[in-house]
This record gives structure tokens, sequence and C-alpha cells, in this order.
């Protein structure tokens, strides 16, 4: 992997990073954070941490990249998904209540 390439991966996992701390904080601070949700949030914040392993792993065995990037796209996708469906829902309920 290029260190460009290292570097653009670990921004976009501690950009996603500050993005899930700040939705925690909002929720906690309305107090829209639901046990659901919280777990929710949890496993996003699980699933970043195990792709930045896999990044750094990846940087340091130049050998693995092809198939660290692959799988690295499609779970990076499926959690800002996540993200975005946990957003939404909670929006949603916003509403309601209001």
């Amino acid at each position: 992997m290029s260190d460009r390439e290292e570097q653009q991966l670990s921004e976009k996992l501690e950009e996603l990073a500050e993005t899930l701390r700040k939705r925690r904080r909002e929720f906690e601070e309305t107090g829209r954070f639901s046990n659901l949700q919280h777990n929710f949030v949890r496993g996003i914040e699980k699933s970043n941490d195990a792709l930045r392993a896999k990044v750094a792993q990846a940087a340091r065995s130049k050998g693995v990249w092809a198939l660290v990037k692959a799988e690295f796209w499609a779970d990076y996708e499926a959690m800002v998904n996540e993200f975005v469906t946990l957003g939404d829902s909670a929006d949603a309920e916003a509403r309601k209540k209001a």
C-alpha cells in the first residue's frame, strides 16, 4: 500500500469516528439515545476499529493490500450505510415527537 493510500484510508476512518462521536453526544444530550441506538453506534465503532487495524496491518504487509483494499471498501460502505440509517431513524423519531 502506498503511504498516500494509507493516509487517505486512515483519514476516512478518523472522519467517521469523529462523526460517530458527535452523533453520540447529540443523542446523549437530547435524551434520544435508546439502548438499541447505543448498541448500533457501538457496533459501527467496533467495525471502524477493526478496519483501522486492517489498514495498519496492510501497511506493514505490502503483499496483502489488494485483498484488504477490496474488503476495506465493502466494510466501509456498509458502516456508512448503517450510520446513515441510524441517523435517519433517530431524526424520524424526533420529528414524530415534535
